[in-house]
């Protein structure tokens, strides 16, 4: 559903999976780059796991820092594998506050019990390729990276 505000339809945000050639790609959109942060992690966690399926029981505080706002999302990424995979997390929402060359985050999710046959494929992390963040002609911000599987 759309809501028009000031005359502007408001676009929701959304998270999205692409191919380049043999690479897997995900993209967060949103209001903010914050907003596209939150959801770039959550397309990420979809390789995994349906976020949709992921109770939010836990919260997993998650930061790091960096100068260029490129650089920060793929460090914000890694962190975000990283807890899927030491921690057998599985992500539901995440939400995300950058304070200059910092981002401070919350996974909401739930630990999941390590099986011998993975259903899904491993994410083992988030490429430096093709990281992009940036903010089009409507306003709306737009963060994607390429992933390794």
């Amino acid at each position: 559903m759309q809501v028009e505000a000031e005359g502007r339809a408001v676009v929701p945000a959304r998270w999205e999976r692409f191919t380049r050639g043999p690479d897997v790609g995900i993209r967060g959109i949103g209001r903010s780059v914050e907003q596209s942060f939150e959801m770039a992690a959550l397309a990420l966690s979809s390789l995994v796991e349906d976020p949709r399926r992921v109770q939010a029981r836990e919260e997993i505080e998650l930061e790091c820092e960096a100068r260029a706002t490129d650089r920060l999302l793929a460090d914000w990424l890694r962190h975000v594998v990283g807890a899927m995979v030491s921690g057998q997390v599985r992500f539901h929402c995440f939400v995300v506050r950058i304070d200059g060359p910092r981002l401070f985050g919350h996974g909401y999710g739930e630990r999941v019990e390590p099986t011998l046959e993975p259903r899904t494929p491993a994410v083992t992390g988030a490429t430096l390729a093709e990281v992009s963040v940036r903010q089009g002609a409507d306003g709306l911000w737009t963060a994607e990276c390429l992933v390794e599987l």
